[in-house]
This record gives structure tokens, C-alpha cells and sequence, in this order.
């Protein structure tokens, strides 16, 4: 069921009765070789002659010195480093070629409700999702920790759908799929392409965390496009309320990505302790075992010290256990690793310098959680922040889980565009 809040009037963009070029001389000739969106736009229907004709090239957006990608290591020794009570290991750790192998797997138990009941309500709802996007005039899709792109196809041959009908575009749509993976992103980008045939949307694909993407789409000269984000999947709930608020503030804030046209959430809202329990701790135990993968990829990130005896057990499975809980207060379910005995391991850092990790018989190490989070807590996390404001939100039977459109508010007054809302 749809429910329709009041639309903002948009006016038309400048930019879009302009004769800009992306291929022009303003945009320095360094730039129109790493940037492939600007090659396809209203006024621009035929490639730059400085792009690259393998069209299935990725763009690494990774900062080698502020990328979170490029750190895991620093990172991983970091949060086991802090004391009793807040150690913890990244998640990006479970993102790895095996890490997404064993994350299907959840995903084909039939307890994990999340990316079922999200797949039904797309099938359900995707015209209008698409047609939505399409009225935005988006010129940059970007999907947010794409993955294998199993949605993908199904939103993209809508929204081409929609585009065709439209007849009102000269040039054409870029999708994006942004992840850290770069084996996935090479696996699955070229399938889609076949499978999709897309006539209106050219894509391709961005290896970098979130917070990659955010700097990459702020560059002045993507400044003119209009660019929607596509997060599914209830990825926004593994942070924290906070934690998501700053992040989509590094989008859609002040400071953030111009030209927003919108955002697109997928999010669950179930609060039924025993059927998130089943999800998210499944009896065939494939969540475990997707979980204690953080083990070994944190042994493959850090070095550890040949003469230390302990050090090969630190990152042994059979050391440790799997521990969920769900927490009714926070709407919450958390994963954890739990070391079955004392165990201490030297770990060298960048620097050549050595690190002593000490692990107590018992001590709870975070990995990742996943909230659950009704229409009202979207609307507050997006609002505080971000300055993002729901104009419409699509449920699945029993309303538990949310698809919603959100777009820049009137705080957010940016490249020429007005955001008011309808008169009643």
C-alpha cells in the first residue's frame, strides 16, 4: 500500500535547458578520464573522446589516505585494542569474496524475512518506486553496498521503462553500483548489462566505502547533475540512529552532494523479538558462521608476530563463540564474538612497532547489528541531520517493512533548486 505525502514542486533546473557539454574545456581533461558520468547527459548523446572505450571499467574512489578500505587493518588492531566492554571488529571485514558468499547463504534460509518481504514489496510497488525516480529528473543513479545487484535488475527495468515512455530525455541515465568489493563488482555488473538491455541507463560501477562515494559525488563538477541514491536492503540499519543520521548528512547535508534529487530507503520495522531472533540466528547456523568470517579476514589484515605462540590462536574459530541478543530498548539485534579462554597475541602496526592484544575469557567483542525501525524513526533520523524530508513511503502487508522516498527539505536550498511543499 502507498501512501502519498505532499510533493514538493521542483522547478525546472537552469542546468537542464542549458547547453553545457560534459565534455567541454571546463572540466579539466585529468578529471573527464576519471569521471564517466559526465559523458552521458541531456545534451551530450555520443562518449568524450578522452573516456575510455572499455565501458565496464570501474572507478576506484578509494582515498589511500582516508579511506576506511585502506585501513582495515589500523582499524581492526584499533578496536581490539580498547578496553573491556568496547572491543569490537569492523564490518567491513565480512565483505570480502567469502564474506558475500556466506551472507547469501543467509539469505536463502527461510527465517531471514527481511529480503523477502523486501523483494515482494518491490515486485509489488516497482512502477511506481521507478516512476517516482524517473519524475525527479535524476541524471546519476547510485546504489549504496550494491553487492551481487540482485534488485537491481528489477528497479533499473522499470525505471528504463519509464524513461522510454517519457520521450522527454536526449541523453541518457548513469547507473552506479557503489561496493567495497571489487571481485563482486566485476562479477555481477556485466551480467545486468546482458540481462537488462537497458536502452536509457548506462552503467557502471564505484569500488569505495559510503563515505568514498560521498566525497567522490561532491566534486564541483558533478555539481550540475542531478543524483538520487539507492539504499535497500536495511543496510542504513546496521549503525546506529546517530551513526546513520552523520552518514547521510555527508550526502544530503549542507556541505554534502549538490543536486540532490532523492533518497531512497529500504527499511525494516518488525519488533517481534522471536521472528528477528529466527532471522538473524537461523537454526541451520548460517548466520554464525558468516560472523566468525570476521575472524579470519581480521587474521589476514593484521600481522602477527612468528615468535608470539599465542598468536595463531587469536583468530582460530574454535576459540570462540557466536553470541546474538536482541535489545527491545535500542530496537536492535546485536552479533558478537565471544573468546572461549585468555588469549594474548603481538601484532605489529604500521609504524614496525609492536601491539600486544589481550582478549579476557568471556569478553564480548562487537561485530555488527541491525536496527528495526518504523516510519517515525526514519522520518526523525533524516530530518535532524540531513535536512531530508519523507514525500512518500511504500509497506508490505503489516506495514513492518518501509520503502521510502525522501528528498532535500527547505533547509537544503542548493544549485538553483527550490523544495516547497504542495498548497493543500
Amino acid at each position: 500500500m502507498a501512501q502519498v505525502l505532499h510533493s514538493p514542486r521542483v522547478e525546472s533546473h537552469p542546468f537542464h535547458q542549458s547547453s553545457f557539454s560534459p565534455g567541454a574545456s571546463t572540466i579539466p581533461r585529468s578529471l573527464s578520464l576519471q569521471v564517466p558520468s559526465l559523458l552521458y547527459h541531456h545534451t551530450l548523446s555520443t562518449p568524450s573522446p578522452n573516456t575510455p572505450k572499455d565501458t565496464s571499467d570501474m572507478i576506484d574512489i578509494r582515498s589511500s589516505d582516508t579511506s576506511l578500505l585502506d585501513t582495515l587493518d589500523t582499524q581492526s588492531l584499533s578496536s581490539l585494542l580498547q578496553p573491556r566492554g568496547k572491543k569490537s571488529l569492523p564490518s567491513l571485514l565480512l565483505w570480502d569474496e567469502k564474506g558475500q558468499c556466506l551472507y547469501d547463504s543467509i539469505l536463502a534460509t527461510p527465517y531471514y524475512y527481511p529480503y523477502r518481504v523486501e523483494n515482494a514489496l518491490l515486485l509489488k510497488q516497482i512502477s511506481h518506486i521507478a516512476s517516482t525516480i524517473a519524475s525527479s529528473t535524476t541524471d546519476i543513479l547510485v546504489e549504496l553496498g550494491a553487492g551481487n545487484l540482485s534488485k537491481t535488475a528489477l528497479l533499473l527495468g522499470a525505471l528504463d521503462r519509464c524513461l522510454d515512455s517519457s520521450g522527454q530525455r536526449s541523453g541518457k541515465m548513469v547507473y552506479y553500483a557503489l561496493d567495497v568489493d571489487r571481485s563482486l563488482l566485476e562479477s555481477s555488473l556485466n551480467p545486468l548489462r546482458k540481462r537488462t538491455a537497458l536502452k536509457n541507463i548506462e552503467l557502471r560501477s564505484l569500488l569505495g566505502t559510503y563515505e568514498d562515494g560521498a566525497r567522490w559525488l561532491s566534486q564541483p563538477d558533478l555539481a550540475p547533475y542531478r543524483k538520487t541514491m539507492v539504499w535497500l536492503g536495511n543496510s542504513i540499519a546496521n549503525l546506529e540512529k546517530g551513526e546513520a543520521s552523520a552518514l547521510l548528512t555527508k550526502f544530503a547535508g549542507q556541505n554534502g552532494v549538490q543536486n540532490l534529487a532523492g533518497f531512497l530507503l529500504g527499511v525494516d520495522g518488525c519488533l517481534d523479538q522471536e521472528k528477528v531472533e529466527r532471522a538473524y540466528n537461523a537454526p541451520g547456523g548460517e548466520n554464525k558462521r558468516w560472523v566468525l568470517h570476521a575472524l579470519e579476514a581480521a587474521g589476514e589484515q593484521l600481522r602477527l608476530s612468528s615468535s608470539d605462540s599465542g598468536s595463531d590462536d587469536m583468530f582460530d574459530e574454535k576459540n570462540w563463540r557466536f553470541e546474538g541478543r536482541w535489545d527491545s530498548e535500542r530496537q536492535r539485534y546485536e552479533n558478537y564474538l565471544v573468546p572461549l579462554r585468555r588469549m594474548e597475541a603481538v601484532v605489529h602496526n604500521k609504524e614496525g612497532e609492536t601491539e600486544k592484544v589481550v582478549l579476557e575469557e568471556g569478553e564480548k567483542v562487537f561485530v555488527l547489528g541491525s536496527g528495526k525501525w518504523t516510519e517515525r524513526d526514519v522520518q526523525e533520523i533524516c530530518e535532524k541531520g540531513p535536512g531530508l524530508e519523507l514525500r512518500r513511503s511504500w509497506h508490505s502487508e503489516g506495514d513492518d517493512y518501509g520503502v521510502y522516498w525522501l528528498q532535500p527539505g527547505k533547509k537544503r536550498l542548493d544549485s538553483g533548486i527550490e523544495m516547497e511543499d504542495d498548497e493543500e
